[in-house]
């Protein structure tokens, strides 16, 4: 366009300069023909001197003029031809300066006010392109979509960390190809087929564990009915599986262990009323079986019930300071019968006599109690248990170490399961539910600190509790 510019003033000036050389040709010889016959040497050279100096500045005139004309309205079309062309390389941004009113002021606005609003159209369709993928990428799902075709087009980043997998591996390839479960393809091929909505609870096994997902299958129809392709969402239910099969659980072990201590009180009252109470020794041998029975179920009650109010969202503690090294004594004092009747030597070591935290008294008293009462079971006669008490800066450690059993090892990530017994028939001779170390491990966590296991079968036992003092 410059170029162009500069070679139309060029010819404009050529084609000026040749009107006032022919002018200037045609005047010189009118004058020659008509006056300088009758004039003198000296009038003569003033008038070729007139006529070349008016020539002159007529030129310089029509120069001048030339050029703002060209500076009027050649430099605003070339300036909004260069914003044009930005334009169309997707530089919204580009503007014409706008110095006039006139046709080249007007156009050079209607080209600003254009380039406005495709910046402004392309910023909300950037807004909205970020909006949705954001959503798509945190959805909490996985997501795959597989084009009209059969190629997957899309997978987020939610599918990504599911199923830890590459995208390279993915996209652009069939999905019969890259999809492994045979569930999987086969509920796609299904909603290519049906063009309905498909869903399914799928389990797949993912490294060392099994997840359950429900995966919805949706056909995706454009305007005209368009085939676009398939859209497939997948929902881990992992946990809502496992919460449902830990409330089954709970459910038969509560009436089984509900039901052992009532059947043995019913069978027992239903001999004595046969004529065993005639018997003296038979009576008084079955109503301590009773008796035994009704504790062990009184027991029960009473730790389901402290368990679901622990567990319920309102629970609180009762915080206070207290005296860790004397809540230990008096813990230790009320389980000492116990441990001398098996012959177990049951002791307290703390190099400090006084330690305070901030906690609930009962609380913490019925974890202590639950421990040490724990080894002294299954610590065989002539062992010892020892309450080891340690202050680390801020924290304080509890060990409770017995020379009992021990546990093993693969059963260690359950012993605070409800329920759940390392030896069945000595729990359930000694008296106990299978509910102590589920409330210990939660009346814990509700002081904010942490319970660990040490054990080795055949070789004890150690309980590792550290709590804050503050």
């Amino acid at each position: 366009m410059i170029k162009f510019r500069t070679r139309m003033i060029i010819a404009l000036i050529t084609l000026i300069i040749f009107v006032l050389v022919g002018i200037g040709l045609l005047l010189g010889q009118l004058l020659k023909n008509y006056l300088l016959d009758s004039l003198d040497d000296h009038s003569k050279i003033v008038i070729l001197w007139s006529i070349s100096l008016f020539l002159g500045l007529a030129l310089i005139v029509i120069i001048i003029l030339g050029l703002k004309i060209t500076s009027r309205y050649t430099k605003p079309i070339v300036e909004a031809t260069n914003v044009a062309i930005e334009l169309t390389k997707g530089n919204y941004r580009a503007r014409t300066r706008v110095d006039q009113l006139d046709e080249t002021g007007m156009l050079g606005s209607s080209i600003n006010r254009l380039a406005q609003n495709l910046q402004e159209l392309v910023k909300t369709q950037e807004m909205q392109h970020d909006r949705l993928k954001a959503l798509i990428e945190n959805m909490g799902a996985g997501l795959v979509f597989i084009d009209s075709r059969g190629y997957i087009n899309l997978i987020n980043k939610g599918f990504i960390d599911i199923f830890q997998v590459s995208p390279s591996d993915y996209l652009n390839k069939l999905y019969y190809e890259v999809i492994e479960e045979e569930e999987i393809s086969g509920l796609i091929a299904e909603v290519f087929r049906t063009e309905k909505k498909v869903n399914k609870q799928i389990l797949i096994p993912l490294f060392i564990e099994r997840k359950y997902f429900v995966v919805y299958g949706v056909p995706i129809i454009g305007t005209n009915n368009v085939w676009k392709g398939v859209l497939l969402v997948f929902h881990d239910i992992t946990e809502l599986k496992k919460l449902e099969q830990m409330r089954k659980d709970f459910v038969a072990n509560v009436s089984h262990e509900l039901k052992t201590p009532v059947t043995s009180i019913k069978g027992f009252a239903e001999t004595l009323l046969d004529g065993a109470m005639n018997n003296k020794e038979t009576l008084e041998a079955f109503l301590s079986i009773i008796l035994k029975e009704s504790d062990r179920l009184q027991t029960l009650i009473q730790e389901l019930l402290d368990l679901s109010k622990i567990e319920q969202q309102g629970f609180q503690l009762a915080m206070q300071d207290l005296d860790l090294h004397t809540l230990l004594e008096e813990v230790i004092t009320l389980l000492n019968g116990k441990a001398q009747t098996k012959g177990i030597h049951l002791e307290l070591i703390s190099k400090q006599q006084q330690v305070i935290i901030k906690g609930d008294v009962d609380r913490l008293k019925q974890v202590f109690i639950n421990l040490i009462a724990n080894a002294i079971t299954y610590t065989p006669a002539g062992g010892e248990v020892k309450v080891i008490l340690l202050e680390h800066g801020e924290n304080v450690r509890i060990h409770v170490k017995d020379s009992g059993v021990g546990i093993k090892k693969e059963e260690i990530p359950r012993i605070f399961e409800r329920f759940y017994r390392v030896d069945r028939a000595r729990s359930r001779n000694s008296g106990g539910t299978g509910l102590g170390l589920a409330i210990v491990k939660h009346l814990i966590e509700a002081h904010h600190g942490q319970i660990s296991v040490r054990s080795e079968l055949g070789e004890g036992s150690e309980f590792i509790i550290e709590l804050k003092k503050e």
